[in-house]
């Protein structure tokens, strides 16, 4: 890049464990020979696998990170900004200039260090266009927590479909370890799929964090159990058969630890299986004769493909599927948004502002399921944590002021569409 080129904003980090500092300045990328560069207006609040596997850990030993609700991969929606001469040159491709987009996110295509205006995708076959019926916060939040609850959801549906039809009466038990972003996306795909079965089909989320627990139960689920480390081994394999009468069909754990692996496998039942996903790299010991004599199946789960990225956008966009309840927050807050996040003091999903070019909202119409109003309401007791000079929560404060010394009145946020008036907002 020549000096005095474009330059873009960028929110950066060199390792997960460091604060993330913002340069206004960096250069824009160029775009490579068979590429696209996109303007980013949107990015999910995530952990890449090479960050994970930079920091030594076998799983993030930070607070309340438990479960894969940050998650491994790579978010972001966008429009195309500019495109080389090979991809302009294949119709088969069918991409321009201004399209909108997500990033089917291929090892490749991972950012590393944090956010930027601009990204290079230097495949342009991993790029998926996106209906303007679909909003453009809600796309970054497919490529890897929607995708990869779709990819469990697609491993478990013909084990589910095998029991349902065997019997006009039975109840198929589906048991979902971690309460964070991914159980929700099953949740909601689960609803889809389920259609006049879904009263047939119990799906009970266990954690350790109560109102992570209260959101999944908002969102739809049969039951949730409270899974404290305090608490007898026994105690809680009896409290999941209470309430998964029979036993468990299916487990699908998001955690997959040692501990949790060993729960599930004491509470699940002959022929049941055991999807096991995340970003744990732990080993766990497996009594091989149990599982050959009560013939249970364990299958992992990461990403899934490209095809079923594309379907999933489908879905989304026809409404055949709503996504779980999310935020929105301007990238130059990520600092206390991670905090929030490995606190477990922010419950749904996270999503960043990127790129701001005036009105964003012509990006979304009012039909999601996100939590509306200002973004830092619960925020405002809190010091800022960034470098940015133009920092948003500092401006806020500024503009709450002004309008509580106006109006003599606390601004104060509304519920998602669809919600009662009167539900509550959750609390960061």
């Amino acid at each position: 890049m020549e000096r005095g080129g474009p330059r873009m904003k960028t929110v950066r980090r060199e390792s997960i464990t460091e604060e993330f500092e913002c340069n206004p300045c960096d250069p824009v990328p160029g775009v490579p020979t068979g590429g696209a560069r996109v303007k980013v207006y949107y990015a999910g609040a995530c952990y890449t696998d090479p960050q994970v596997f930079r920091s030594g850990q076998k799983r993030l030993l930070m607070p309340g990170v438990q479960d894969t609700s940050l998650f491994p991969g790579f978010e972001v929606s966008g429009i195309i900004d500019k495109i080389s001469a090979v991809v302009a040159a294949r119709s088969d491709l069918g991409l321009s200039v201004g399209d909108r987009v997500i990033v089917y996110p291929t090892c490749e295509e991972q950012t590393e260090d944090g956010y930027s205006e601009y990204i290079v995708v230097k495949d342009a076959t991993q790029l998926i266009k996106i209906p303007d019926s679909l909003d453009m916060d809600i796309a970054a939040m497919l490529p890897c927590g929607g995708l990869m609850a779709y990819s469990a959801v697609e491993r478990i549906k013909p084990f589910v479909s095998e029991r349902l039809s065997q019997s006009t009466n039975d109840i198929v038990n589906v048991l979902i370890v971690g309460a964070g972003g991914l159980s929700l996306w099953v949740l909601k795909l689960a609803e889809h799929y389920l259609g006049d079965n879904s009263h047939r089909v119990r799906i009970t989320v266990a954690d350790s964090n109560i109102d992570k627990l209260h959101l999944a139960k908002e969102e739809g689920c049969y039951d949730v159990i409270e899974w404290k480390d305090e608490l007898h081994e026994e105690y809680i394999a009896m409290r999941i058969r209470n309430v998964c009468k029979g036993g468990v069909d299916v487990v699908i754990d998001f955690v997959s630890s040692s501990r949790t692996v060993s729960r599930t496998l004491n509470v699940l039942k002959e022929n049941g299986i055991l999807i096991v996903g995340g970003n744990s790299k732990f080993e766990v010991p497996i009594d091989l004769h149990t599982l050959a004599l009560k013939s249970q199946s364990i299958l992992g789960v990461h990403r899934g493909t490209y095809a079923q990225l594309a379907q999933l956008v489908h879905l989304v966009a026809s409404e055949q599927i709503r996504p779980p309840k999310f935020r929105t927050f301007p990238v130059e807050q990520a600092n206390l948004v991670f905090q929030k996040l490995s606190q477990s003091k922010l419950f749904g999903r996270a999503v960043f502002r990127i790129f701001e070019d005036g009105d964003n909202s012509v990006f979304f119409h009012e039909n999601a399921s996100r939590i509306l109003g200002s973004d830092f309401d619960d925020f405002e007791d809190h010091d800022c944590q960034c470098s940015s000079p133009d920092c948003f929560c500092g401006r806020r404060r500024q503009s709450s002021s002004s309008s509580s010394s106006t109006t003599g009145q606390a601004q104060t946020s509304t519920v998602d569409v669809g919600s009662p008036v009167d539900a509550p907002i959750f609390t960061l």
